[in-house]
């Protein structure tokens, strides 16, 4: 049975849910003389979040291309009822998740477990005749429709967050060693690129964990896309130390260490200064006895911490992973405090600015407040089309529009609405 593709980048489409609508009600009882309008207001539509959640693992549930969208909130009703909110729609995402959107106007990491970020808004629900009525205008026959939610494509990306990631080129032996110091249970064969996605495993002590990822071989030319390995370059960024394996039994090990090291400051110059630890693995390997002094000899010149280990027969494992223990702690000691909250952009705040451009003979009007006028405006309903008139008034647009060269009978389009000016 074939394995499950690690997936760690999608696109997606997501809308906030619309908002209900206004209704247009008056208030009829036996008795009471004093009746008026009560049309209650529309509830808002629900929000799309992108939650981050540490069980689960990668984004394979968000390869299907659907539209992801919230619930729309309900009508309002008679005596002043309003109508109910949408639910919000919680999208779950393994954390270290990027979310980006393509207008620039939301990301965010999610970086830690509750991390989250609205990605589209619900429409807000419309005014319903109650809120109409003055005292000059004691019977208004007009209530507004709910507004479209917001809805955009957005793109997750998924870099692991791990305190080790074990690195190497093919059959250094990896995800053997990762199975000696953890729990994890990756699948192993004797053939270039046995791990095709990362594999995860703790490492437990009396206090405290530490993870760690297995990242698929490297080889060189990794960073211009060659080989399987620069699908997974990026989940090294958010690792705090590195496990560099080099098998020992090689002539050219030495020369193994370099295209790693080259391939990595290629790809991130940053990755360059991460605290690094050398395994030089298959040491009950003959060819890698015999090759031990001269390897030492080559190795001392770089400056790292070397652990000399068999993942096959547990030979060193144990010092190996008090090095690790001791590397992880001291980088985690070192890193500046991390902000509650990772939103790098917001959403843009909604105001009255507006721009009008003739396209082809046709008036375009744009801008988020004048598109949600006209988004809920019962163009059926005479009432309704006046208060549109005299929103667009006080809001200059009809000024803009006159200016622009627009007259009687001249095509005006506002958020995909045709209309006819008069």
């Amino acid at each position: 049975m074939p394995a499950t593709r690690f997936v760690d980048a999608v696109k997606i489409d997501v809308a906030g849910g619309r908002g209900g609508s206004g209704i247009v009600s008056f208030r009829r009882e036996k008795y009471v003389p004093n009746g008026g309008p009560d049309g209650g207001d529309g509830g808002n539509g629900g929000n799309v979040l992108i939650v981050a959640r540490s069980s689960i693992v990668d984004l394979r549930a968000f390869r299907r291309g659907r539209v992801y969208r919230a619930e729309g909130g309900t009508n309002g009703g008679g005596s002043r009822k309003h109508g109910a909110e949408g639910d919000d729609l919680c999208l779950e995402v393994p954390v270290g998740t990027d979310v980006s959107s393509e207008d620039k106007e939301v990301f965010a990491e999610l970086l830690e477990e509750g991390d989250h970020v609205v990605v589209a808004k619900g429409g807000r629900g419309g005014l319903g005749n109650a809120q109409f009525a003055t005292s000059t205008r004691q019977a208004p026959r007009v209530a507004l429709k709910g507004e479209p939610g917001q809805d955009r494509t957005v793109t997750l990306e998924l870099r692991l967050i791990a305190d080790v990631g074990i690195i190497g080129l093919p059959n250094a032996g990896k995800s053997t060693l990762l199975m000696a110091m953890t729990a994890a249970h990756p699948k192993i064969g004797d053939y270039p690129f046995t791990t095709l996605s990362p594999n995860l495993g703790v490492m437990e002590f009396d206090d405290h964990v530490i993870k760690m990822a297995d990242i698929p071989g490297l080889i060189e030319g990794a960073h211009e896309g060659h080989g399987l390995g620069h699908e997974f370059l990026k989940h090294i960024q958010r690792t705090r130390v590195l496990l560099h394996v080099v098998d020992g039994s090689l002539e050219d090990a030495p020369n193994r260490i370099g295209t790693i090291d080259e391939e990595l400051r290629l790809f991130d110059p940053g990755l360059a200064s991460r605290p690094q630890i050398l395994a030089v693995n298959k040491m009950d390997n003959p060819a890698a006895v015999h090759m031990g002094p001269a390897f030492r000899a080559d190795l001392a010149g770089l400056g790292r911490p070397v652990a000399e280990v068999s993942a096959h027969t547990g030979q060193g494992i144990g010092d190996l992973v008090k090095m690790l223990d001791q590397s992880v702690a001291e980088a985690k000691s070192s890193e500046p405090a991390r902000p509650q909250r990772r939103v790098i952009l917001r959403p843009k705040p909604v105001d009255g600015a507006f721009e009008v451009m003739l396209d082809q003979g046709i008036f375009e009007v744009t801008g988020r407040a004048v598109e949600r006028v006209a988004q809920q405006t019962e163009f059926d309903n005479p009432e309704s089309v006046s208060l549109f008139q005299r929103t667009l008034d006080r809001m200059g647009v009809t000024r803009a529009l006159s200016d622009a060269g627009a007259r009687s009978g001249s095509t005006v389009n506002i958020a995909g609405i045709e209309l006819e000016w008069q």
